[in-house]
This record gives C-alpha cells, structure tokens and sequence, in this order.
C-alpha cells in the first residue's frame, strides 16, 4: 500500500477566524456627521431604520446591540464585502424611515473574531 506525507494542517489554528461559507460583518449605523444612531427607537415600527438596514442587507444572522452606539452584528453569505455592504446602507440616504433617521455616514468592516453566547 502506498503511503504519503502529510504537508498541510486541516485550517483549525486555534484563534484564527475562518469563514468559509459565510462572512461577519460589524455595522455603525451613522448619520452624515459620523456620529452613532441609537437604533433602540427604532425598531418598534415598520421601515424603521433598524428593519431598512436588515432588509437592505439580508443577512442570514443579525443582531441590533441593545445601546446608543448604532451597533449590528451581521453575519452573510461569503459573497458580500465590507464596502458593498457600507455603500448599499449609505445609499438608504439621509431620511430612511418614518422618522427620516441619517445613515449616510454608516461604517461596514469584517470581523476578526466572534463571542457566541
């Protein structure tokens, strides 16, 4: 029986994030002056900022964070990007929404690293 050697590990080094068949994402929603929109008024209606964003993007996983700091945890299909993602928000504009909330200034970047609870 022929035998071989192995030169290469199975990509399970311990502390390095893979993501194969999905990528996450980190959202800010902000408005045109960088500052961060509390999204917890703005999640009790219809087309509220909140479900724009999650309509916008379609993400398999999400998670709006219960603060004032316009944080989303996303997580998506492996074939969208940071910037696709932070320039499809931004083009929602400066009156999204019944309360007309700002989200032009929104920043999108991929994470490095992920905590499940």
């Amino acid at each position: 029986m022929a035998g071989f050697t192995r030169t290469n590990g199975l990509g399970v080094t311990v502390g390095t994030l893979y993501q194969h068949n999905a990528k996450g994402f980190l959202v800010t929603a902000k408005n045109g002056l960088a500052a961060a929109i509390d999204l917890r008024a703005e999640d009790d209606a219809v087309d509220e900022a909140g479900e724009m964003i999650i309509k916008e993007v379609n993400p398999l996983m999400y998670q709006l964070v219960n603060a004032n700091t316009g944080l989303i945890y996303i997580i998506t299909d492996a074939s969208l990007s940071a910037s696709d993602i932070q320039a499809r928000i931004r083009a929602l504009g400066a009156t999204v929404g019944p309360n007309n909330i700002d989200l032009e200034g929104t920043t999108v970047a991929a994470v490095t690293g992920i905590t499940l609870t």
